[in-house]
Order: C-alpha cells, then structure tokens, then sequence
C-alpha cells in the first residue's frame, strides 16, 4: 500500500491543529443599514418570513437573493448546521457593502454533502454476506459494504450523465479514498487513478458504480455507526456577478466538484474569517475579478489547492492560512498546491499567509502557463512557506515582473524560492533555509530569464547531505556570461543574461555553501565571484539558528546589517534597509 494512504487517519487530528490561526480576528465592524437573520434551527424559520429575528429566514440561499436587501445591510446568521448551496446574487455600493455573517457568538456550518440515512429497505449490507457477489481473491470483500443511493442524493447535479461521487467522508472530518477514475478527471495526466473496482478497495476507501448507484466503502466497523456523508454540492458558497460584498465568519466544508467558495466575475467582494476546507478539488476560487479580499481565512485540507486565481485585478489575500492541501494528491506537473494562481493575474498581492504541508506539490504558485498569459506585477511578501511537498514559492514563466520579498522559506521538498522563464522578478530580504535547494532562477522551455534580481537574502544551508554533498545548492543563478569550458549550456544573449546576485549572505555553519551558474558543477564564493563577477558584496559566514520539529529560528542576526538600497524601480521596502534576509526570524 503506498504511503500516501497512511495519512488520510491523520486528517481529523491535523484538521483539529489547523484550528488555531496565528493571527487575531478584529471585532466585527457594526451594521450600518438594516439587519436581517437567518437561523435554521429556528422553528418559527421559513424562507417566506420577513427576516426579522423573531421571524427569521430558514436558509441562507434565501438570503443570498433576498430583493429586500439594500446596500449597508447586514444579514447574520445563528448557530447551526446549513447543508445548501448558496448562491449570492445581490449586490451593494461601494463603501456601503451587503454583509453576510456569522451572527455575534455563532457557530455557523455550512456543507455542501448528504448525510446517507438509512431506511427499513436501504440499508448498509456486507458484501461477503452476499452469495451472489464472487470475490476476486480471498477476503477481497471483507469489511466492504454496500448500500444504494436514491436521486435525491444527485439532485443538484445538472445531469444523469453528471451523477457520480468524488468525496465520501467519515465522521466529518475523514475523507475516504477513491477508487477508480475520476468522473472529472480521467486523464491520468491530472490524477493516477487507485485501483479499477471493488477487488482493489484498501481501508478507508470507496468506490461508486453508477451503473445501479451502488456506493462501496470499507471501514472498521458497520457504516451505519458513523457520520456517512457524501459531496452533492458544486459550490457550497457562489458569490457570481456581483459587487460590494462581505462575508465573513463562515465554516464550509464538504463538496463534489470544482471549490467550496467561488468569487467569479466580481468587484470588490470581501471573505474573512472563513474556512474551506475538504473540498474535492479548490478551497476558494476567485476567477474573473475585480479589488477582492481573501483575509483571515483558513484553506486547508482540500483536494488539490486551498485557493485558485485566474484572471484578476488586484486582488489580495492576506493572514490567511493554507496546510494539508493536495491530500487527492493531483500530478504536481499539471495543477496543485497551497495556491496555483494561473493565468491572467494582474496586480495580486500575497501576504502574511503561512503555506505549508502541501502533499506532493508547492507553497505559492504564480504560473503564466504560456506566452500572452502571464501574470503581472504579482508582490509575494512576509509570506512563511514550509514543509511543503515541492517548491516553498514558485514563479513559472512569468514575463510580467514581480516581487518576492521579506518570506521565510523553509524545510520544503524542493527549492526555497524557484523562478523559472520570468523576467523583472525582484527576489529580495528572503530567508530561505533547509531546503532541497535554495534560490534558484533558469530560462524554461524558451522563455527567457532576464532582468531579475537577487538582493539581500540569506541563505542557509540548502542542500542534500549525500556522501559528496553534489546535489542541491544555496542559489543557481543563470547570467552572463557563460564559461566557454561548459559545453552544454545554450547560448546566451545579452538581454537574457541581465541578471544580478548581490549583497547576499551563504551561511558556512557545517560545509562550505556553492553556488551554480546552470546545473554546472558548484563553485565556491570566491569561485563565483571571480568566474562570473555575481555576489560581489555578498557575505560568507556562520549564522547560528534552530530547525527542529516544524519550526525554525534564527539565533542571531550579528554580522547581517550590510543590505544594499534597493533601486526606486522595485516598488517594496523593507522595514529595516540594513538588514539581510526576511524580518520573520521565527515560526511559530
């Protein structure tokens, strides 16, 4: 079995970690127009009642659409559970949003899944139980169990040949495996299916046949015991052609297909305080939009990503956390990790968010995917980015520009910080310690590397420890211009070799740091500076820090205060203009 399966028992107890958020919620801004309430729980509720808290509204969908709403108004939600799909619809002014919130105190969950009850003729049946069903091998069905699921649980499914399942979950908070293809992807390209059918079901798992809408699940235990949900909701929150809208204080889970919150082809929407998280595929998606705001948000444990942009127009997200994504563990190569923003992105600013523990695939991914699609005068700042299954921050042919400053990188599967086929990306006052590799910029598949640059960053020891120490380095930086001696490097022009590495400390705690012009051999410093006139400035010493456990902490910042001014064409300051590497010394 491979190990990846071994995770899946660790959700709920990770999920229950992921629950303290490092950063503090402000008190609610009061309302300014009128109120209205939902509350479920409510026997007085119904979606005909004025909305008032004595006559309040059933569902938040009702809400969503309510023609009673005017700009400035203000609809809380009460405590509950809340299985819909909300759609919202309506639309405030500018500084006189709508707001759709918890109500002050409340505990507001919203799923997109079904629970599976059972009834006198639908019950959970073991399939060894069953003389008719021949196993494939011995024990092959044992544990396994059947039950059938009626069209009520496909109704939000836009057609018969939509109907199927990709998230079945386990008490809440455990998603079961899938076995077979992907009703949605089913080029291995994306997602390697596991198994074919029922012989290949392994422990917490599930497997649906839509030819008799039979769902197969095997579990310690009879299902019938345990919470059984399964996603039937696209989108449990879609907030669509709209503008001036809050939302804030919701917890959403669970879905089939794409994300559990979608912001598309809208202007100045605001989500805070939220969670999304198990959803099949993205946690949040904002697609087509305008000056939005992702804050505070929890987007973990979701499929693929905890949150997707495509095409946008100054859109922030900050203080928001991004773990345990990927757990569908998605080909990295084609769409996955803490966030993959591609394409068309222009102005994004990703800030103060700790990404980290992504399964197999990156941190913050900026990826412009091919030529015209770019993303454009992205800013990745004071961003803590660890332990993530690829890169820590990822920029992919990206001729836009951009700048990635102030972050602390550290203890991720690949590079710290990769830029690949960009251009005018300012690497600068980044921490980036105990990676696979460090910093690293290289032309990609024809596009080129040029006017990037690489200030102010320490450096600690960004290797692999083989017997030879030959794999991994602190920085490879391809500039001109190449040594005649290496034959295999491709010929450079002038215009995408302007690259520049300067004023940077290597940290010389245990080895001696390298650096690389190509995936040439490494070089010394001094190597380095005298081959290819880079790092001129650049230090070479101890720097004395702790990397145990999950965290990391710098034990001292003597000797770092020698930083160049960064020239007024990159648009970030640091806080300190002395100071060399990231102002984040600690995590957590």
């Amino acid at each position: 079995m491979p190990i990846r399966f071994a995770l899946l028992p660790l959700l709920p107890v990770l999920l229950l970690l992921s629950c303290v958020n490092p950063h503090q919620s402000p008190s609610p801004v009061p309302p300014t127009g009128h109120v209205y309430w939902v509350d479920g729980s409510s026997p007085a509720a119904a979606d005909t009642n004025p909305g008032t808290e004595a006559k309040p509204w059933k569902t938040i969908a009702r809400a969503g659409i309510a023609k009673e709403l005017r700009p400035g108004d203000t609809v809380y939600i009460k405590t509950g559970l809340y299985r819909e799909g909300v759609n919202i619809t309506v639309s405030g002014q500018p500084g006189k949003p709508i707001t759709f919130a918890a109500a002050p105190g409340a505990y507001v969950v919203v799923k997109g899944s079904r629970r599976i009850s059972e009834t006198d003729q639908n019950r959970w049946t073991l399939l060894s139980d069953q003389k008719d069903m021949k196993e494939p091998y011995p024990n092959a069905f044992k544990r396994v169990w059947r039950i059938h699921l009626g069209d009520e649980y496909f109704a939000a499914m836009p057609s018969k040949s939509d109907w199927c399942l990709t998230q079945v979950f386990l008490n809440d908070l455990t998603p079961l495996q899938m076995i077979g293809t992907d009703h949605f992807y089913p080029d291995s390209d994306c997602i390697r299916p596991i198994g074919k059918g029922l012989g290949d079901m392994i422990d917490n798992s599930f497997y649906y046949d839509p030819a008799d809408k039979s769902l197969y699940v095997k579990v310690g235990g009879e299902p019938g015991w345990y919470g059984m949900e399964v996603g039937v909701q696209g989108y449990v929150l879609n907030i669509q052609n709209t503008h001036d809208i809050v939302v804030r204080g919701l917890d959403m889970r669970h879905n089939l297909h794409p994300c559990i919150c979608n912001i598309g082809g809208c202007e100045r929407v605001t989500v805070e305080d939220c969670r999304c998280r198990l959803s099949d595929f993205g946690g949040m998606g904002v697609c087509g939009s305008k000056n939005c705001t992702v804050r505070r948000c929890d987007l973990s444990f979701n499929g693929n990503t905890g949150l997707d942009l495509n095409t946008t127009e100054n859109v922030t997200v900050e203080d928001c956390t991004l773990t345990f994504n990927n757990y569908r563990h998605f080909n990295p190569g084609w769409h996955c990790g803490g966030m993959k923003n591609i394409p068309n992105n222009r102005g994004s600013i990703i800030r103060r968010n700790e990404v980290a523990y992504t399964y197999d695939g990156p941190g913050i991914w900026f990826d412009g995917a091919s030529h015209g699609f770019d993303n454009w005068d992205y800013q990745i700042l004071d961003n803590v980015c660890h332990h993530n299954g690829g890169d820590g921050i990822f920029s992919e042919i990206n001729q836009g520009g951009g700048i990635i400053a102030n972050n602390l990188t550290y203890a991720n599967a690949g590079h710290g910080i990769y830029v690949a086929g960009s251009a005018k990306v300012w690497v600068v006052n980044n921490t980036v310690a105990d990676n696979v590799a460090g910093i690293v910029l290289m032309p990609r598949d024809g596009f080129p590397l040029q006017n990037d640059r690489v200030l102010n960053n320490l450096m600690i020891r960004n290797y692999i420890a083989t017997d030879t120490l030959a794999t991994g380095c602190d920085l490879t930086l391809f500039a001109y211009p190449p040594l005649q001696e290496e034959k295999n490097n491709p010929p450079l022009t002038q215009a995408q070799a302007d690259n520049l590495s300067d004023f940077n400390v290597f940290a010389d705690n245990h080895w001696t740091p390298t650096l690389r012009h190509h995936w040439n051999p490494n070089n010394t410093l001094a190597d380095w500076q005298k081959k290819y006139g880079q790092d001129l400035h650049s230090r070479q010493m101890p720097v004395p820090f702790e990397r145990t456990g999950l965290g990391f902490k710098l034990l001292s910042t003597q000797g770092l205060d020698f930083a160049a001014p960064l020239p007024p064409e990159c648009k970030w300051r640091p806080s300190n203009p002395k100071r060399v590497g990231s102002t984040i010394t600690q995590w957590p």
